[in-house]
């Protein structure tokens, strides 16, 4: 305790002999700091966009299917509502919600128009708490119950078919004993978000469906959303369990385009971090070795005088500590600063309709994490410290008077 109190002040006044390089030293830390919080945010912030849009666009965080159905979607291969120990599964503390559907691959008709559609038959009040269909983002009645007349279909859909609210339009499908039936429905309600669905996702209430195509009470799909994110996986396998003739699967499985998005950009992220370190270090290695050239008879003298070369180690040290520690002290409150002007989202305007190609959305909303902080300043710091113990152990290594008699020739 005694040594570091010697070595501290006179580290620090050590660090101020050459007040510019200090100083930029100090600011090429605090801007590597501050771009690695400022793009992990970001980072982050895509990241979460693209999973709350995937799962919100009819995956949820997992389906339930009879066997099969995800390779071949048709009405033959339906199953039962869920009852028994499914039915328990799914009432338990970790399902946040969940929702049956009924799918059908079909044709929609106007006067003028025709397009294919795959037809959703859902139950309005489930569905709004599993996916984007929420009674808010529907222009018009949209569907009032799971027995409701009519059909919900997305504004780019009502372009293509040249409709509007009130008009009636024609559906035809195959029913459950291969037939082609047909049914005409009113336009009850356009809805906005995902525009992807927009184009081909048609909603009819449950009942209506399972009318329609004659399936009685049984049901194409059931998607489910957990608690948090970090129980998906239990929960799916508790599900699994609870109905081991179904096919469960995750939100991964489901959407494996979605997913390789996702986990590249985490892993964009860290290599960011590595890049940013990178950076840093070689500034840093530069500034220390300018240090030594320049100190070297100092180092000698001190040697001469019974310094111990571990002290002198130490000494250099804590001088490269305060330098990285007061750069990454600075470069933290820069990015800390900078999210919290972007508390509003950041609207990516012309970038975002190539972002929603990606899964993330128009609008972004990084946040301060404290937790990403520290470990931006934690990563610089610590790494900082051992990549400039290299060139300090190698000065310390040579012999005082072959240093004092190199200074002096």
């Amino acid at each position: 305790m005694n040594l570091f109190s010697l070595i501290a002040p006179l580290a620090w006044r050590n660090l101020w002999r050459h007040r510019g390089r200090t100083l930029l030293t100090m600011l090429a830390v605090a801007i590597a700091v501050a771009a690695m919080i400022i793009m992990g945010s970001f980072l982050s912030a895509w990241s979460a966009s693209a999973f709350d849009r995937t799962t919100a666009a009819l995956t949820g965080h997992g389906q339930i299917h009879a066997v099969g159905f995800t390779d071949d979607p048709t009405v033959e291969r339906s199953m039962a509502p869920p009852s028994g120990p499914l039915a328990a599964a799914l009432a338990r503390d970790n399902v946040e919600a969940w929702t049956p559907r009924v799918f059908a691959p079909a044709l929609i008709r106007s006067e003028r128009e025709s397009a294919p559609i795959s037809l959703y038959g859902i139950d309005p009040a489930r569905e709004a708490a599993v996916s984007f269909l929420h009674p808010g983002d529907v222009e018009g009645t949209g569907l009032g119950d799971s027995r409701a007349p009519g059909i919900v279909i997305g504004r780019f859909l009502a372009e293509r078919l040249q409709v509007s609210l009130g008009r009636r339009l024609v559906i035809a499908a195959q029913d459950v004993d291969g037939e082609i039936e047909e049914i005409g429905v009113e336009v009850v309600g356009l809805y906005r978000g995902q525009p992807d669905l927009q184009k081909f996702a048609v909603f009819a209430s449950l009942g209506q469906v399972q009318e329609f195509l004659g399936l009685g009470e049984n049901i194409s799909e059931i998607a489910f959303l957990a608690r948090q994110r970090s129980e998906i996986n239990t929960l799916t396998h508790s599900l699994a369990l609870a109905a081991p003739d179904l096919d469960v699967k995750r939100w991964d499985q489901l959407q494996p385009f979605a997913a390789a998005v996702i986990e590249m950009t985490d892993n964009t992220n860290a290599i960011w971090v590595v890049v940013s370190f990178a950076l840093v270090s070689f500034g840093l290695i530069n500034t220390i070795l300018m240090v030594l050239y320049e100190r070297m008879r100092e180092f000698g003298l001190l040697q001469a005088l019974g310094m111990k070369p571990g002290l002198l180690v130490a000494q250099v040290v804590l001088e490269s500590t305060y330098l990285v520690v007061c750069g990454a002290v600075f470069g933290a409150a820069l990015g800390t600063g900078t999210l919290l002007t972007l508390r509003g989202g950041l609207d990516l305007g012309s970038l975002g309709r190539g972002a929603q190609m990606f899964g993330a959305s128009e609008r972004l909303y990084p946040t301060v994490d404290v937790s990403q902080i520290l470990l931006a300043c934690a990563v610089v710091v610590l790494l900082s410290i051992v990549t400039s113990l290299y060139p300090v152990l190698r000065a310390t290594r040579r012999v005082p008077i072959t240093v004092l008699t190199r200074a002096q020739t």
